[in-house]
């Protein structure tokens, strides 16, 4: 099957579409969710957040405690910049258009399959 007739099946058995409450909720105060493709960390900033902050807190953790762990990971959040994350959703917007400007190639390659 070629990909545009395997999007024809899936739209066909997929629901139509799926509601959550906190969905609801933050439509009610002027919010859309965004849902990002799962297993793709690469597209999601936050893990390259969390990726930074485990770097910086094993870097500062001598003690191994819970409580230092904790302590840690709130002053190292706390001390996360506007800039950081600017940089990192630029970094994350470039690899989406790396994987979008491929998208052609792969394409090819599979309806040759």
């Amino acid at each position: 099957m070629t990909k545009a007739e395997l999007y024809d099946l899936i739209k066909m058995h997929k629901p139509q579409y799926e509601t959550f409450a906190i969905d609801c909720l933050l439509a009610q105060h002027g919010y859309t969710v965004n849902r990002l493709p799962p297993y793709h960390p690469d597209l999601n900033p936050i893990e390259k957040i969390w990726g930074i902050m485990k770097t910086r807190i094993a870097a500062k953790n001598v003690t191994f405690k819970l409580r230092d762990v904790q302590q840690l990971a709130e002053q190292n959040f706390a001390a996360v910049t506007v800039e950081e994350w600017a940089d990192v959703c630029r970094h994350v917007k470039a690899v989406e258009e790396e994987y979008m400007s491929r998208e052609h190639e792969k394409d090819n390659i599979m309806e040759k399959s």
